[in-house]
């Protein structure tokens, strides 16, 4: 055998040899190439990466529209008294008045609708039941009654503590006489009288004055709509609570406000208009719903 000849048989061996390597490199399970799990790493790493961004993004997205919100339900809550202002401010410029009350009127159903418009992106969890609460009784405000009907039904569908339990129990119940439904509101009403089967921990004194203000909120729904038999028998009703009372401060003026109410009631079943009217002016510890926004 040449130079030659073996010169050439040790090139091929060579090349035969280098072809065998890549062979067995491209038979190798995925699982042992570490270029493959380099890869895998890189594309998970990556989703994790995307994924706290999003959620990160989220969240920041939620508190700024909870901050936005809160500063609604700040301008909310301040409109109802700006509008008594003004009533009082402007009793004896009725064009005046009516002027500016429809323009509170205006502001309040904007911002009642924004801030329902929020609370709706935001869903069930980011809004507690007292901004439901707030949020229904500015839509109320602006004559929005099935707006404030599925706020006030989720203030209560979102575990709410006794106060706003209580409010929103009263509130709807008003709704209902509003819409014309006396005997849903009655039966929402029963429910408020029952309200301590949730709440034990309450003391007696405690109990009796939130029943003694749901029998005056339901006498009050009730001679609104012009059903006064109905109205004297809850004030009867607040009276007997009362009667059982010691003689205090609070207690006096649970009292004042049954009589204010009797008298209100008196008034209104001998004028010509059935009705107390959502425009007259009764006690606002005495009003289930606030009175809507105008002159």
């Amino acid at each position: 055998m040449n130079e030659d000849t073996e010169a050439r048989l040790n090139m091929m061996k060579r090349e035969i040899d280098a072809l065998q390597v890549a062979v067995t490199g491209v038979s190798r399970p995925w699982y042992r190439n570490i270029a493959t799990w380099v890869s895998i790493i890189a594309l998970l790493f990556s989703f994790g990466t995307t994924y706290v961004s999003y959620h990160r993004a989220d969240a920041q997205d939620v508190a700024n529209m909870r901050q936005e919100l809160r500063t609604l339900l700040q301008r909310l809550s301040a409109l109802p008294k700006e509008n008594v202002r003004v009533l009082k401010e402007y009793e004896n410029d009725p064009a005046s008045r009516t002027a500016i009350a429809g323009l509170v009127n205006q502001e309040n159903s904007f911002v009642g609708r924004s801030a329902a418009d929020l609370a709706r992106r935001l869903g069930p969890g980011n809004v507690s039941p007292a901004e439901y609460l707030a949020i229904a009784q500015g839509l109320q405000n602006s004559y929005d009654l099935l707006g404030a009907n599925e706020f006030y039904e989720n203030a209560l569908a979102a575990n709410p503590g006794f106060n706003t339990h209580i409010s929103s129990l009263r509130l709807l119940a008003d709704l209902r006489f509003i819409q014309g439904a006396p005997q849903a509101g009655r039966d929402i009403y029963r429910k408020s009288l029952d309200v301590f089967s949730e709440y034990p921990e309450y003391d007696a004194f405690t109990k009796t004055q939130t029943n003694v203000m749901t029998e005056l909120a339901w006498a009050f729904s009730e001679a609104n709509m012009g059903f006064f038999d109905e109205a004297n028998d809850h004030i009867q009703r607040a009276e007997r609570y009362v009667a059982h009372l010691p003689d205090t401060d609070g207690v006096g003026l649970l009292r004042s406000s049954i009589t204010q109410l009797r008298d209100k009631v008196a008034a209104a079943a001998q004028a010509p208009a059935s009705g107390m009217g959502k425009g007259q002016v009764v006690p606002s510890s005495l009003v289930p719903a606030a009175s809507p926004i105008g002159p």
